[in-house]
């Protein structure tokens, strides 16, 4: 697991430039680390990253967030072997959630930003969990389970949670990952995070200016001077949520 410099585009509007990715290398067993001390917001919370799959991750699973003890009861975002990225959320064996959308990754150049907006509180269940990609909406699902109001996930408790790596066994995540912000108790768009640039009419990053909540966290992966929760994985919120 090392650190690249990577230069995702700058927006004519900010100028706002990600400097810093991390590859994760699966046949490396690599994986980023928290518990976090208590429960943060179960039923509402946002995720927004930016992601670039390695070439030998095609056709295979790779894991990107994960939390929960077992199979049974867990929160994960994942790449399937379709190559389609999976919300999965179960609770005692029951599937709480199981949202895939139709679009397939498949593009080994690109970069990739997406958002999962989680809030089980709203009354319409399909608003419950959204799942953007370059500041689109997915709507058309491959599978569509949403959650049931006010369920609660496994995300957000005092346990362990894991980027690049299934929790509870040796699966991993192959590739790039970038500019990880995890709002905790706030239900956010991707107008948070990125716009499009008025020349080019890309997708692009711009500076996150909100609060992250008690167990909010961002990385960046700017100091590459170590492997430690202080250095790579040191959270740079302000929140001291640092990852091992």
């Amino acid at each position: 697991m090392f650190n690249t410099l990577t230069r995702m585009g700058a927006s004519g509007a900010s100028d706002y430039e990600i400097e810093r990715s991390l590859r994760f290398n699966s046949g490396d067993s690599p994986e980023l680390t928290r518990t976090p001390s208590g429960a943060g917001s179960r039923t509402t919370w946002t995720l927004s990253f930016w992601i670039k799959i390695a070439s030998d991750d095609l056709g295979s699973h790779g894991f990107l967030f994960s939390t929960g003890a077992n199979a049974q009861n867990k929160v994960q975002v994942n790449l399937e072997s379709d190559n389609r990225l999976t919300f999965e959320a179960k609770s005692g064996s029951s599937t709480q959630a199981h949202i895939r959308p139709e679009n397939n990754l498949r593009d080994i150049s690109a970069w990739y930003h997406f958002v999962i907006r989680v809030d089980t509180t709203d009354g319409t269940s399909t608003n419950r969990v959204k799942i953007y990609m370059n500041g689109e909406q997915l709507t058309d699902f491959n599978s569509d389970t949403f959650p049931s109001q006010n369920t609660e996930f496994e995300w957000n408790k005092a346990q362990e949670h894991n980027i690049g790596k299934r929790t509870y066994s040796a699966s991993y995540f192959n590739g790039y990952m970038a500019e990880i912000h995890h709002i905790d108790g706030t239900a956010l768009t991707p107008s948070s995070f990125g716009e499009t640039d008025t020349e080019t009419g890309q997708w692009v990053a711009k500076k996150y200016s909100g609060s992250y909540g008690t167990n909010g966290f961002y990385l960046n992966f700017s100091d590459n001077s170590g492997t430690t929760a202080t250095t790579l994985g040191k959270d740079s919120s302000g929140n001291g949520n640092n990852f091992t």
